[in-house]
């Protein structure tokens, strides 16, 4: 199977598991990649905390949608610049 096999498998798996109007998007990640994202999270946040930011509750439901596989990286920096220009 190709990488862009792979992808489109992937978006019709997360299409089936978000079908579901109570349901969010959720991509079956390993245990490995959560804490590869868990740990860039946690870097993120005490990188923000360095630099005198904030970090909201709602930058904190952010993070674990991330980690959870709900959104991907794009969609958390995307959402992370619009909060933190408000």
């Amino acid at each position: 199977m190709t990488s862009d096999d792979q992808k489109t498998a992937q978006h019709q798996s997360n299409m089936e598991i978000s079908a579901g109007v109570d349901h969010p998007k959720v991509s079956q990640l390993s245990e490995a990649e959560r804490s590869k994202r868990r740990e860039a999270v946690a870097f993120a946040n005490a990188s923000a905390n360095l630099s005198a930011f904030e970090i909201t509750d709602d930058m904190k439901r952010l993070g674990e949608r991330y980690i959870s596989g709900e959104i991907d990286l794009e969609e958390f920096v995307a959402t992370s610049r619009n909060e933190n220009s408000h």
